[in-house]
């Protein structure tokens, strides 16, 4: 009576995960990577961080412009100051002010401006490269997380099936006890088995959820009540193939790969950078022009004491405009020039390495990829070989133990080999499956399952 209540406890707690299965959405790969890429707030900082690129590169346009500006001053002083009417020291309050629009524009200074609008052209680039290897490396990590759902819903799988042949085991071993074939000890060694496999059952299921967890939070969702992922139909290795070599994926992947093109921009930005520095030795040719007047208060006439000077009357009568055309030569400025100009070179070398970095990088990864995909599809051939084998000798020794020739233990041990069988055969499944995608994205083709 026992097994059958731990029976049916079973088949209510599968029943209920299938219920709730039929209550959740389930997302797809492909829904899964846009979603992040429109919700992963890492994307929406870059994004950010591009249109600041972006507003710099327009920026360095307005450079070409003359500056214009609107001055305006009001002062009150107090102090001695001279009485012109009766010529001595008095201590006066006096007020004053001017106003005026200045503007000046630079003609020449060593090719800067274009050298500078160039510049921050390649880092706007260089910002979107970025912009979309961010979102790669979000693509790359989804798909990972997706695969380790399906990886373990297959191991939960692997474990529901071992715990049920081990119910249905239990209920024959106490009806052979019951008939007196078998002693008592074999059953209570048979059940001890299944509470065993009951547990690592929960286990499983609690790892997927943690799995399930994990890809939620990467995807930003709040809530993960009905979230599930869509199981492909017909996920098998058949279905991936390996190119015989990683030399198409590399030449794609040099030429296509963001965080490479990313790496040219900075040297060309590097470059333009190094010319913008280097102008810094030229003389600088501008053109400006001032156009103000001014006003103050009191007496202004010494024969007239009683003669006021309006202030509308000052603004007229004392304008004043200037025009020039002027040349700034530098001559020494302290050595920061040269600073600047040595400090820009050490960049441009080091923005060199760093896309050789980058190449050196992306072939490693791409080669690993493929020796860790060979690597896999030879396990996974070994892994179906032992599969079979296991697979025999354990139906061999259940009919051995249905008929009481082999004891409990026995029993499980080929149980359990089969399992383990079928775990390392998901294993190398999900590995391969993962490393041809990676090779697969390097060659350009989009991530699909």
């Amino acid at each position: 009576m026992r097994i059958k209540i731990i029976f049916i406890v079973f088949l209510s707690i599968v029943s209920s995960i299938n219920s709730n299965a039929q209550l959740k959405e389930f997302w797809s790969l492909e829904k899964s990577i846009n979603y992040a890429i429109e919700n992963n707030i890492q994307i929406k900082r870059q994004e950010l961080q591009s249109e600041i690129a972006s507003k710099d590169f327009t920026q360095s346009y307005f450079n070409f412009t003359p500056t214009l500006n609107v001055g305006l001053e009001h002062s009150i002083s107090a102090g001695r100051a001279l009485n012109y009417d009766l010529y001595r020291w008095e201590n006066q309050q006096q007020t004053f002010g001017s106003l005026g629009v200045r503007s000046e524009l630079t003609l020449f200074n060593g090719l800067q401006n274009l050298n500078t609008v160039a510049q921050r052209k390649y880092s706007f680039l260089s910002s979107q490269a970025d912009l979309e290897k961010t979102k790669n490396d979000i693509t790359l990590l989804i798909m990972n997380y997706y695969l380790q759902v399906l990886f373990d819903e297959e191991l939960l799988e692997v474990s529901k099936n071992q715990y049920e042949v081990t119910l249905l085991q239990v209920e024959k071993t106490k009806k052979m006890v019951d008939v007196g074939n078998i002693a008592m000890g074999q059953l209570y060694e048979i059940q001890a088995q299944a509470a065993s496999e009951k547990l690592i059952y929960t286990v499983k299921a609690n790892t997927l959820q943690l799995s399930v967890l994990d890809l939620a939070q990467l995807l930003d969702l709040d809530s993960i009540g009905n979230f599930a992922v869509l199981h492909p139909e017909n996920l098998n290795v058949e279905s991936f193939l390996l190119p015989a070599t990683f030399n198409d994926a590399l030449a794609n992947a040099l030429q296509n790969m963001p965080e490479i093109r990313s790496s040219e921009y900075k040297v060309k930005s590097s470059e333009k950078n190094l010319s913008v520095q280097q102008g810094e030795r030229s003389p600088e040719v501008y053109l400006s022009g001032v156009y103000y007047s001014q006003y103050q208060n009191g007496s202004f006439n010494p024969n007239d004491s009683t003669f006021v000077y309006p202030m509308i009357d000052q603004l007229k009568d004392k304008r004043y405009s200037q025009i020039t055309l002027g040349v700034s030569i530098p001559i020494f400025n302290r050595y920061l020039t040269q600073t600047s100009i040595s400090k820009a070179k050490i960049s441009l070398e080091d923005s060199k390495l760093f896309l050789e970095q980058q190449k050196q990088a992306l072939f490693k990864k791409i080669q690993q990829a493929h020796t860790d995909a060979l690597g896999a599809f030879a396990k996974y051939q070994s892994a179906l070989e032992a599969v079979k084998s296991n697979q025999e000798a354990f139906n061999y020794s259940r009919q051995k133990y249905e008929v009481g020739l082999v004891n409990a233990v026995d029993f499980s041990v080929a149980k359990n080999s089969y399992s383990k069988a079928r775990s390392d055969l998901a294993q190398a499944k999900y590995e391969y499956i993962f490393k041809v995608k990676i090779l697969d994205f390097y060659s350009g083709k989009a991530i699909a399952l």
